[in-house]
């Protein structure tokens, strides 16, 4: 793997997580690939629609977003896996929450730009 490759896939989660936190509905679905599945810790299942969807109705409400421990691990050619902890502090219908999770996400790189095919993100216990 070059670490251009990781480079450039954290620059897309990068410009993903000002998306969500701006609530920026056009990029979001530049960056999100039609084929995505969004799995939330609590077990809920989006698909690109429904997740703009929620995020465009206010249902949730990215407050703030931190990343630690960030691995790139390219699969195949213009595919990579991103995966860390994640602290994402939301609001869900109107309910604040403080989220630590594991995340693990796939990203594919088509007609030149990385997109979000799948994300899964896990409670962290404790």
């Amino acid at each position: 793997m070059t670490e251009s490759l990781a480079a450039a896939v954290r620059a897309a989660e990068q410009q993903r997580c000002a998306a969500m936190l701006a609530n920026d509905a056009a990029v979001l679905d530049a960056i999100l690939d039609p084929r995505l599945q969004f799995a939330h810790a609590t077990g809920v299942v989006d698909d690109k629609r429904t997740y703009l969807t929620k995020m465009a109705g206010g249902r949730i409400v990215y407050i703030g977003i931190d990343w630690t421990e960030q691995v790139v691990t390219e699969l195949a050619p213009d595919v990579a896996l991103l995966t860390g902890g994640m602290a994402t502090n939301v609001s869900v219908e109107g309910a604040a929450k403080a989220l630590r999770n594991r995340v693990m996400s796939v990203w594919g790189r088509t007609d030149g730009m990385w997109r979000l095919v799948a994300f899964q993100s896990t409670p962290i216990a404790g």
